[in-house]
C-alpha cells in the first residue's frame, strides 16, 4: 500500500509516501513533497464540457459573461450586505451578463444585497439552497471572467480549472491562511484582486489531474 495525504498533516509528514501541499501553506522541501497551486477537487474537463450545453438559461445571457461566486467571511455570520452589493456591482462592471450563486456562509441579508444590485442587469442567480440543479459547473464552463470570494480555496481552485481571468474579491473577516492563498495566486499570475489591474493571460490549472499524473508516474496504480 501506498499512501497519499493531502493537505498539510499534523504529524507523521515523512511518514507518507506522497504529500501534496498547497504553495500558501509554505511547505518545507522534502523529498516525498509535490507542492500544487490551492488545493484538489472534484471539477473535472469532463463535467465542464458536459455543463456546457445544461443550462440554457445561461447560454442565453450575452456575453461577456461574468461568474460571480460569493461566500462569505470565515467563522462568521454571513458576509455584510454592503460589501454583497459592492462586490456585485463590481463584477457586473466586467461585462454584460452575470452568471451568481451563493453558498452557505454569505447569509440571507447578503443575498438580498446582491440581488439587488444586479436588478434591471441581465444575470442568472442561483441561491444556496435553491431549487432546480445547481449551475456552478455550467456557471464555471461558460463565463468568460470570473470572481471569487477569497474566502474558500475550493471556490478559487475550481475556477482555475477553467481558463477565464479570475478576479479574487474579499468578502471581508479573511484569516492569515486565506490571505495567503490569495497572495500566492496572485504572485503566480494565476489572479488579480477585483477592483484592480486584469491578471494576466493564462491556461487552465488542473493541479488535480498534475496529482493523479504523478501517482500513476510512481507505478503506484
Amino acid at each position: 500500500a501506498r499512501t497519499v495525504h493531502a493537505m498539510r498533516p499534523g504529524f507523521g509528514a515523512q511518514d507518507f509516501d506522497l504529500l501534496v501541499i498547497g504553495a500558501h501553506d509554505r511547505p518545507r522541501p522534502a523529498p516525498n513533497l509535490l507542492e500544487i497551486q490551492g488545493a484538489t477537487h472534484r471539477i473535472t474537463p469532463a463535467k465542464l464540457e458536459a455543463a456546457a450545453t445544461a443550462f440554457p438559461d445561461l447560454v442565453a445571457l450575452p456575453r461577456p459573461r461574468v461568474g460571480l461566486l460569493m461566500g462569505g467571511p470565515v467563522r462568521a455570520e454571513g458576509m455584510d450586505p454592503g460589501v454583497a452589493a459592492r462586490i456585485a456591482a463590481q463584477a457586473a462592471g466586467l461585462g454584460n451578463s452575470v452568471l451568481a450563486t451563493t453558498s452557505r456562509r454569505s447569509g440571507e441579508a447578503a443575498g438580498v444585497a446582491l440581488a439587488g444590485a444586479l436588478k434591471g442587469r441581465p444575470h442568472h442567480l442561483y441561491p444556496f439552497g435553491g431549487d432546480g440543479a445547481n449551475p456552478l459547473h455550467g456557471i464555471l464552463s461558460l463565463s468568460d471572467v470570473l470572481v471569487v470570494t477569497g474566502d474558500s480555496i475550493s471556490m478559487l481552485s475550481e475556477a482555475l480549472m477553467t481558463p477565464a481571468p479570475l478576479y479574487i474579491a474579499d468578502p471581508g473577516g479573511l484569516g492569515p491562511r486565506h490571505r495567503a492563498v490569495a497572495d500566492s495566486l496572485f504572485a503566480a499570475g494565476l489572479a488579480a484582486p477585483l477592483g484592480g489591474p486584469p491578471p494576466p493571460p493564462r491556461a487552465v490549472l488542473d493541479e488535480t489531474g498534475r496529482v493523479a499524473a504523478e501517482i500513476r508516474a510512481r507505478g503506484w496504480v
